[in-house]
């Protein structure tokens, strides 16, 4: 393995210094605070698809985690009672998957967090920001574009009803997969599996011909990770994916405030993993009992990827000093 450095690194080191101003800028703007958090924690989430480095210090028990983002810490700040922050910095993620043109081991994050219960605020706040780190790279700002939920994306763009999966039927609905194209679905699929190959297989391609900004929202309800779930229909979450240009670029959520539920999922995302998962954040389980966190909505964005999107960009290498990249011979 090799670090590549661009071959006109000032330009792009000016460039990107450009780009996180004018983030910061626009946070700081809102009222916003930006927080400068350790990276390298005792714990770290357990999505059971994010590998966060372990790492081990002489002289110290271990491992400590690399984070695979800023959001066990940004929550404790939230129940300490800081209203609107912000992290922005690196974040990490292991595994051989992490090296590609789209992902890098070590990456850029902007990680914010605002009072309420309404994923339209944080659709305004993906958007201007969007307007900033557009006038910051000097090209085109991206068109508002669209809010779809899951069950218009699936049937507008892939032909697919989403109905019977919400509703628990898994063969059903592959059988409209699979009338639809998508010849991969089975009808003993695991409908979190079953989900991912028509979102995967047909929305996402279909995603990179529409303009602007697309934002999906309405998961499914075992997709919902860290979000509530949508009370006036909870087969579905309060949770959102948003792309530009095709590529994925942010998630937010409606917060999971209540601890005991927060526990179960983590939980269940522990039994889901098939290495050792990190310990749990259980000084953030306490928070959330108490003081606990107010109604909350946070968005996590990939920086890096928001730059290559913006710019018509092939590579993450395009739009960084320096990457990591494998050997000819690994």
């Amino acid at each position: 393995m090799h670090l590549r450095r661009h071959p006109d690194a000032p330009a792009i080191v000016a460039r990107r210094a450009r780009l996180l101003a004018a983030m910061r800028g626009c946070l700081d703007a809102q009222g916003f605070v930006e927080a400068d958090l350790p990276a390298l924690l005792p714990h770290a989430g357990q999505e059971p698809y994010l590998r966060a480095p372990p790492v081990s210090l002489q002289g110290l028990p271990g491992p400590l985690w690399l984070q695979t983002s800023p959001e066990l810490c940004l929550k404790r700040l939230v129940c300490a009672g800081v209203e609107r922050v912000y992290a922005l910095g690196p974040a990490y993620r292991g595994g051989r998957d992490e090296l590609s043109t789209q992902h890098q081991p070590q990456f850029t994050m902007l990680e914010w967090y605002r009072p309420g219960t309404a994923l339209p605020a944080l659709v305004d706040d993906l958007r201007a920001l969007g307007v900033a780190a557009a006038i910051a790279l000097g090209v085109e700002t991206p068109p508002d574009g669209r809010v779809l939920s899951m069950v218009e994306a699936f049937q507008e763009l892939a032909g697919v009803s989403l109905e019977p999966l919400l509703d628990g039927d898994v063969a059903r609905y592959a059988a409209g997969a699979r009338s639809a194209g998508v010849a991969t679905c089975r009808d003993d699929d695991a409908p979190a599996t079953a989900f991912g190959r028509v979102l995967i297989e047909r929305v996402e391609p279909a995603l990179a011909a529409l303009d602007g900004w697309v934002c999906l929202h309405g998961y499914p309800a075992f997709a919902a990770s860290l979000a509530q779930l949508d009370p006036r229909d909870e087969r579905t979450a309060l949770r959102m994916e948003a792309y530009l240009h095709g590529v994925e670029i942010a998630n937010g959520n409606v917060e999971l405030a209540d601890a005991g539920e927060h526990r179960r999922r983590w939980a269940a995302e522990r039994d889901e993993r098939d290495d050792p998962a990190p310990d749990l954040d259980a000084e953030l389980l306490a928070d959330l009992e108490a003081p606990g966190m107010p109604p909350t909505v946070g968005m996590a964005l990939g920086v890096d990827r928001l730059a290559m999107a913006l710019l018509g960009a092939d590579s993450l290498a395009d739009v960084l000093p320096f990457v990591l990249e494998l050997d000819a011979d690994a």
